[in-house]
């Protein structure tokens, strides 16, 4: 599927209000993906943030029954479903085309008219050869970002802070918070100020592992009371 291998996906995203365009971090050399949760837009307020993206090289698909190796050559970008009005989106590449050996961006820019949560469906297709010598594509979806939209800066939350970070993001049941302050009250919340349901597995001197099995899929907030940033559990 698609969708195991556009999580090869790697990030951050530098980028010119004016020019609506991102600079791709090119010392990342791993697929993945970063930021895991975009940065809140403010309404009546210019936005721009970049997602910068590395594919994953090879995968595996099923052919009666046994696993096959599948060779990916690109992933385009279709569309994107749910953007607020206001907001656009802008690739690097002018056919919005993105690489297993390159790493390359996108933008989501303009100022959004209307405060909310619009979580986002990113339509691709998949260039790929299986065993290596039969070309295919397939056309997929991802929903792992969604924009919040908010009414003032005093409601932006930013993603994570030098000072600590949060991963697996978007989160399995274990997520770990790795912090240098050992003594930090860590809790969650969800995008109103209300704590959710945790329970702290494990604690050392720089890390706290926290489950978040009982959460319901959405946005939340990881906080000890002054740091903070969003946790997306799918």
């Amino acid at each position: 599927m698609v969708k195991n291998f556009f999580f090869a996906t790697a990030l951050i995203c530098a980028a010119s209000l004016s020019a609506q365009t991102c600079i791709p971090d090119k010392s990342l050399t791993k697929a993945g993906f970063l930021p895991a949760v975009l940065p809140s837009a403010v309404v009546n307020t210019p936005y721009n943030q970049g997602i910068s993206v590395l594919t994953f090289r090879d995968t595996f698909t099923k052919v009666l029954g046994a696993n096959v190796p599948v060779k990916i050559d690109s992933i385009k970008v279709l569309r994107i479903n749910g953007l607020p009005a206001g907001i656009n989106f802008k690739c690097q590449h002018p056919r919005c085309v993105f690489l297993w050996d390159t790493v390359r961006c996108i933008s989501f820019y303009g100022t959004a008219t209307q405060a909310g949560s619009y979580p986002l469906k990113i339509h691709v297709r998949a260039f790929a050869k299986v065993g290596g010598f039969t070309p295919t594509t397939q056309n997929d979806s991802i929903s792992s970002y969604t924009l919040e939209v908010v009414n003032s800066t005093a409601s932006v939350w930013q993603p994570v802070s030098a000072s600590f970070s949060v991963s697996p993001n978007p989160a399995n049941d274990i997520v770990d918070i790795e912090d240098s302050h050992s003594n930090a009250d860590w809790f969650v919340t969800d995008l109103s100020g209300r704590k959710a349901a945790i329970d702290v597995v494990e604690r050392t001197s720089n890390r706290v592992r926290i489950s978040v099995a009982a959460l319901k899929s959405g946005v939340y907030i990881v906080t000890d009371g002054q740091r903070k940033t969003k946790l997306l559990v799918p």
